[in-house]
């Protein structure tokens, strides 16, 4: 052992001079030392012992000691910071200070007893937790220490926890309970065998946690709730031999039992259409007085009443076949999907009224009051709430298992979003929920499901708009036909970024708000970044590109979506643009926005990479698309045909898809003829301007300087649709080559001659007589390869003037390149004779 640390020696002398009232205000500095004697209280001590090594060993034990009698000792100050340093040295001390702890267990346990303060007996109980833990991984100390001394420190705990009986409210605070109940889950499944026998015990002091309602006598805190959830389930750890799993199995079914019974008393307001496919049958109900259920036997829960009460008590019970699903198990179990989904169907095909004209969306029992069904509609969202997270949970234990049950789930939760989209708590459960869903099953879905996610995407980029302050509107609001466009005069810009700061004459007459007419930027975005429901939002956003299978969406949702990556700065949602390009209906790719995602992430690796194999394949837009084109521009109008896209694309899907039919051979041939076009006008483009150089002079530079003006000036919407060339493309443009050059051997250019020509035009000047034409014939002798002879190139050029509408208009100046045959006057003499 090597020399004593100087933390042993001032540790054991504080604790011998400092009086024993005065140590709980040093207990941090007495752990601090123990916490840097950890390799001495570690040490197994020598067998022969000489000099400093004894030394060492000496002042240990005088710390054990210590520790002892602080412990053993009559002041409760004393006793407090004896649990602080047993505590200390039961974490450094390993196996050797694990050894000598059988006298501190024993007094921790007493301490649980005695008249201390109720902090004290809070840092024994996790002492005392602490050391059973350690205890596990050594079966000897098993033996002697925690099998003897167990049962006593959970008959402490219950005596500690359980109410009295002239009372249902505990005797001591509720963060003590949690304390207890997290103690008692841990060692419940470290030792099941021994904690047997306290099984019933420990569930009646505990049930009245797991789902508490408005009627009990005390608040349960939530991480009450989920430490007593946890806790009732690890008792299936006690059965005995093989049953674990059919405890297991038996709890949760005995749990969606009871859920069934109080959602028979709390939705006794509406005539459900739900049919049980579980086997479960809904008992008579009566309809006088208020619902109540539970009661005061030994397997019921506590009593309730009211709707609020019942809403609550079922929320309860949903959350404990949450944590059914979260809690590890002991051995395999099976897990009745079935039940499960049954329990949910019900839930969910009762929804809210349309929250504008207040109709209700499910047939209502007339023999209940006005006032039950409208407290039935404001705790809906909570149940529907609860419902949503067990889908949640469900993916996240089955994952690729719950494949077949993807599109139930998928229709549920539409169906929930669909009357609650104005409820944040339900949109940002949905986002959650989707994320799952699509990462399972997001690549399989078919159109008619993708069609459904439509308010699904619509809210998603509206709360990321919103939450970055480029979209203004009320949250979770639908876009009708008068808020898709704000301004109703497009030639007349808005007020405001988006049309933020346009004024409703109508609200404010009937208002009569002066502080309307004030344009006012928000900055309550600027905080929003930290809000679950944009974070939930913002996962999501990559996964509509990645996941979802791109040839069903719509191009309005594929645009918004798009736009919303770029305005929120998401390099995830712009990555997976970028790798999963859009494809309409036609076979026509949708422009890239790389140059957003190389602007906006410039040093990024990924990025990098990215763009550097796109660009070898030609893939992405103009640099100029990135810095001219605005993504906020008309974003209301994208916003509003997205959410319209969603309702009236199952109607004009037929009437799509046969125009799509009708229209797709000519467009065919459009495309090719307009590709073949604009490379002859190309050619005819670079021939122009050389012939312009020689002929005009300062002209042809002014007119190149203009063009250049033109192109920098105009701003390229990126998306716009453009052809892609592909292996069909190219034979269709090949076979369209072929045809002309076919059709041009046929009927072959006929010559003309100077003089024809002139004569030509000269007939042009006598039947325009609003038109002057100036003609500048001139002969240019370009040089050819041999043995083909040099042609003339005439360069004509046309100066129209146009006509005076009240207006000035520019006059348009152009360039014509004559690339006809010409012949000498001897060829021509030739032919005629």
């Amino acid at each position: 052992m090597a020399i004593p640390p100087p933390d042993l020696r001032v540790l054991c002398r504080r604790l011998a001079s400092t009086p024993v009232d005065d140590l709980p205000h040093i207990c941090p500095l007495l752990v601090s030392h123990v916490l840097r004697c950890g390799e001495v209280l570690s040490a197994v001590p020598e067998t022969k012992a000489k000099d400093k090594s004894s030394e060492t060993a000496t002042l240990v034990h005088r710390l054990r000691t210590h520790i002892t009698t602080l412990l053993a000792g009559k002041s409760a100050s004393g006793r407090f910071a004896a649990v602080f340093l047993v505590k200390a040295v039961v974490d450094v001390g390993g196996w050797e200070s694990l050894r000598a702890s059988d006298v501190w267990i024993r007094g921790l346990i007493g301490i649980l007893g005695k008249p201390d303060p109720l902090v004290s007996k809070e840092l024994c109980v996790i002492t005392l937790t602490k050391i059973y833990s350690l205890l596990q991984s050594y079966q000897t100390l098993v033996r002697e220490m925690a099998t003897p001394t167990l049962p006593s420190f959970v008959t402490a705990m219950l005596n500690l926890v359980k109410p009295p009986a002239s009372s249902k409210a505990p005797k001591v605070p509720t963060s003590f309970v949690d304390t207890v109940a997290s103690s008692l889950s841990k060692i419940v499944s470290l030792y099941p065998t021994t904690t047997r026998p306290f099984n019933a015990q420990i569930r009646a002091a505990f049930k009245a946690y797991i789902a508490p309602t408005m009627s009990d006598a005390v608040t349960v805190p939530q991480s009450l709730r989920e430490s007593a959830r946890s806790l009732l389930i690890v008792l299936h750890y006690t059965a005995p031999k093989n049953g674990s799993s059919d405890e297991w199995v038996k709890g949760i079914k005995s749990y969606t039992k009871e859920a069934h019974a109080t959602a028979d008393q709390v939705f006794r307001s509406v005539r459900e259409s739900w049919e049980s496919t579980a086997g479960y049958r809904v008992d008579t109900i009566r309809t006088d007085g208020e619902p109540s259920g539970g009661g005061d036997e030994a397997d019921e829960l506590p009593a309730w009443t009211g709707v609020t009460a019942g809403a609550e008590r079922l929320t309860g019970l949903i959350g404990q076949l949450i944590e059914y699903l979260k809690v590890p198990t002991k051995a395999p179990i099976t897990i009745p999907v079935g039940e499960l989904l049954d329990l949910a169907s019900r839930i969910t095909l009762i929804t809210l009224p349309k929250p504008t004209t207040g109709e209700d969306s499910v047939e209502t029992n007339p023999a209940i009051s006005r006032d039950e069904k409208a407290e039935l509609w404001s705790v809906l969202p909570e149940v529907h709430t609860a419902i949503l997270n067990l889908h949640t949970v469900l993916l996240r234990r089955l994952a690729a298992n719950t494949l077949p049950l993807a599109t139930d789930i998928l229709d549920q939760m539409v169906r929930v979003f669909t009357s609650g989209r104005h409820i944040a708590a339900i949109r940002e459960t949905v986002y959650v929920l989707a994320k799952e869903l699509l990462e399972i099953s997001g690549p399989g879905l078919l159109k008619l499901s993708v069609d459904s996610m439509a308010p699904v995407i619509q809210a998603t980029c509206q709360d990321i708009l919103r939450a970055t302050g480029h979209y203004d509107s009320p949250a979770g609001g639908k876009q009708d036909s008068s808020s898709t466009n704000p301004n109703p005069n497009p030639k007349k810009p808005t007020a405001g970024r988006n049309g933020a700061g346009i004024l409703n004459a109508q609200k404010v007459q009937s208002s009569g708000n002066a502080d309307v007419y004030l344009t006012t930027t928000s900055t309550t975005h600027s905080s929003s970044f930290s809000d679950p429901l944009f974070a939930a939002a913002l996962s999501l956003l990559p996964l509509f590109l990645s996941r979802l299978p791109q040839r069903h969406l719509s191009p309005e949702a594929r645009g918004l979506v798009d736009r919303t990556a770029i305005l929120a700065n998401s390099k995830q949602a712009m990555l997976a643009s970028v790798l999963n390009p859009y494809k309409d209906t036609r076979g026509r790719y949708y422009p890239t926005i790389l140059p957003f995602l190389v602007r906006q992430f410039p040093a990024d690796q990924e990025v990098e990479v990215l763009r550097t194999n796109l660009m070898r394949v030609g893939a992405g837009v103009s640099q100029t698309v990135a810095t001219s084109w605005d993504p906020a521009e008309g974003l209301d109008e994208v916003v509003g045909a997205a959410a319209n896209t969603g309702g009236k694309e199952g109607e004009d899907e037929d009437e799509d898809e046969d125009e799509d039919m009708v229209d797709a051979e000519a467009d065919a041939d459009n495309e090719a003829g307009a590709q073949l076009a604009a490379e002859d006008q190309n050619q005819k483009s670079k021939a122009a301007a050389a012939a312009a150089a020689a002929a005009a002079g300062v002209w042809g530079a002014t007119a190149e300087k203009s063009a250049a003006e033109d192109v920098a000036t105009s701003k390229p919407n990126p998306f716009t649709i453009v052809p892609i060339d592909s292996p069909e493309s190219r034979a269709e443009r090949a076979s369209m080559k072929k045809r002309k050059i076919g059709e041009e051997a046929a009927n072959p250019p006929k010559r003309v001659t100077r003089s024809s020509r002139r004569k030509t035009v000269e007939a042009e000047e006598d039947t325009s007589a609003t038109t002057t034409t100036a003609e500048v014939v001139e002969e240019v002798s370009t040089p050819a390869p041999a043995p083909v002879s040099a042609k003339p190139v005439v360069a004509v050029m046309e100066q129209k003037e146009g006509e005076d509408d009240g207006e000035d208009s520019d006059s348009g100046e152009s360039v014509q390149i004559d690339m006809s045959l010409e012949d000498s006057e001897d060829e021509e003499e030739e032919d005629e004779e």
